[in-house]
């Protein structure tokens, strides 16, 4: 059989214009939902407001179940939000742990690991990050769940549902807001999905703003990546294993949470760490791995010590925490030392759009240290 997909075209779309065209004015109407305690700041007063072109809203419904520390600020809000945005692309049981619309930690059931643990997965993938986070769950959120919640400083709670004595639980810290949201599985995610009425505004302090169409993907599944990409005759030579297909999806479909540049590495369906907001790739690479050993440190209580790696409690060095995790990239990588980097930790698989003048030297590279690389065609930036 003939190995290798012709992906060339993919530096074009840098190259060429959007075809879809805007129209000259556009007339919006926000009607205010709810106010909020304040803003991003103190300072700052805000509500809440929804388009009145699209019934999203009414539909997601996400509400204030239980008040705390006065009500919801703008930041308790956007966490929801944005953690809902990643969450509608998993259908099994899955966590989101915000910090500052960040995703500091996810988890998406592999196998029977219940919702809990599912939370406590997500919280020990940067327990530092965690403290003062939102929660979210894409499920009802059991009594286990409630009691896993006391056992760090959370500052928000959200859920489909409470199951019966759960409420009561959360009850207990006066502080704690929980909110409340519907219909998860109304938000947009895929190519050609119903967007009327939405829009992606980004706000700028000049008197204007950017508008553009919301972000939707084009990979509903592995069926839908190049396995094999080949630049000029040299191609992906390993298949990703079903294990890394998976996680590489968990970890692409978390990117679209994360301030470009932006690389999630992801190992049985949780974040090991998310590289976020760095103006370098190799940079996001670098502060990825660094966070995954900080963060493994972290959990195990072990040393560390910068010139020789991770070390156990008797002095002896351990096997890198990145050992068989796969990476997302966000966008194309410009050189291939992005690909030596991550070799050298032990990362197995990469996901990317490709795109890169380079992509014939990334391709070589992969092959050198016997990795998988899927691409995506498509890039995920995201700059808020």
């Amino acid at each position: 059989m003939t190995r290798g997909t012709d992906v060339s075209d993919m530096k074009r779309k840098y190259r060429t214009a959007t075809e879809v065209h805007l129209p000259d004015e556009y007339n919006l109407y926000l009607e205010k939902e709810a106010d909020l305690k304040y803003g991003e700041n103190p300072m700052q007063a805000a509500g809440v407001f929804k388009f009145s072109g699209s019934n999203l809203a009414d539909l997601t419904n996400i509400r204030l179940a239980k008040s705390g520390k006065g009500g919801i600020s703008a930041t308790n809000f956007m966490d929801v939000a944005r953690a809902m945005d990643g969450l509608k692309y998993f259908p099994a049981p899955s966590v989101a742990v915000m910090k500052h619309l960040i995703f500091s930690g996810f988890a998406t059931q592999n196998g029977t690991t219940s919702l809990d643990n599912l939370y406590r997965s997500a919280r020990y993938t940067d327990a530092r990050s965690a403290y003062g986070s939102v929660v979210v769950f894409n499920r009802p959120l059991s009594i286990d769940c409630a009691h896993a919640l006391l056992e760090s400083y959370v500052e928000g709670v959200a859920a489909p549902e409470y199951e019966e004595g759960a409420m009561g639980i959360l009850e207990t810290k006066k502080d704690l807001r929980v909110m409340q949201f519907s219909n998860l599985d109304k938000l947009p995610k895929f190519v050609d999905d119903d967007t009327q009425g939405l829009y992606d505004i980004k706000a700028l302090p000049t008197g204007r703003a950017i508008v553009q169409t919301p972000y939707l993907t084009s990979i509903k599944g592995v069926e839908d990546l190049v396995l094999d990409p080949m630049i000029n005759g040299r191609f992906v030579k390993r298949d990703p294993t079903q294990e890394e297909l998976k996680d590489m999806l968990t970890a692409w479909y978390i990117n679209f949470g994360v301030r470009s540049n932006g690389i999630v590495f992801v190992k049985d369906g949780v974040t090991l760490a998310v590289g976020s907001g760095q103006q370098e790739r190799v940079g996001a690479v670098e502060q990825a791995i660094v966070k995954a050993y900080q963060k493994y440190m972290d959990r195990n209580n072990i040393p560390y010590n910068p010139l020789h790696g991770i070390l156990s409690k008797d002095g002896t060095i351990v096997n890198s925490p990145l050992k068989g995790a796969v990476c997302s990239s966000d966008a194309y990588f410009p050189k291939r030392d992005c690909i030596d980097l991550m070799a050298s930790v032990g990362i197995s698989g990469v996901i990317q759009p490709g795109g890169s003048i380079h992509d014939e030297e990334i391709i070589e590279a992969v092959n050198e240290n016997n990795m998988s690389m899927p691409f995506t065609l498509e890039r995920c930036f995201g700059h808020f």
